[in-house]
């Protein structure tokens, strides 16, 4: 009976250390450049980045251009990005600003197939996992600041 518990014991002591390390984190990184307020959130377990958003808010008056013209602009790499699974994008064009979302699920994203699309980079190939700690290190580069 004790060597029974003792082996219960050891599985969910096994089992407790293993669902620990699964634990799903966050980390925000934030950059404003020409009129662009860039906002993105890494969710991601261990040093795996299981997905990723953008929250980019753009004020026409600070680019010197129009609703209108940052629509023209903007609608044509909209489209770039529909029909790609994994990658969902959402243009909200309002009076002074247009505010968009772009969500990335590296679960169901191939990363051959977001390579080349205007405004993701993607430092890893079909099959590998994207490195939070590598994605912290370019973002810092470009300038972003961690949000705490």
């Amino acid at each position: 009976m004790k060597r029974i518990l003792k082996a219960i014991s050891i599985l969910l002591l096994a089992f407790l250390v293993g669902c620990s390390g699964t634990k799903e984190e966050t980390k925000v990184f934030t950059k404003k450049q020409s009129g662009v307020t860039m906002e993105l959130t890494y969710y991601y377990k261990g040093d795996k980045v299981v997905k990723q958003t953008s929250k980019n808010t753009i004020v026409y008056a600070d680019l010197g251009l129009t609703k209108e013209q940052v629509k023209k602009q903007l609608d044509p790499v909209a489209k770039k990005y529909q029909g790609i699974e994994g990658l969902e994008d959402k243009l909200d064009f309002q009076e002074t600003q247009a505010l968009e979302t772009l969500t990335i699920d590296y679960s169901k994203a191939k990363l051959s197939q977001l390579k080349g699309i205007p405004g993701i980079t993607v430092n890893a190939e079909d099959g590998q996992d994207v490195s939070m700690k590598k994605s912290e290190e370019w973002l810092k580069q470009q300038g972003f600041t961690e949000k705490k």
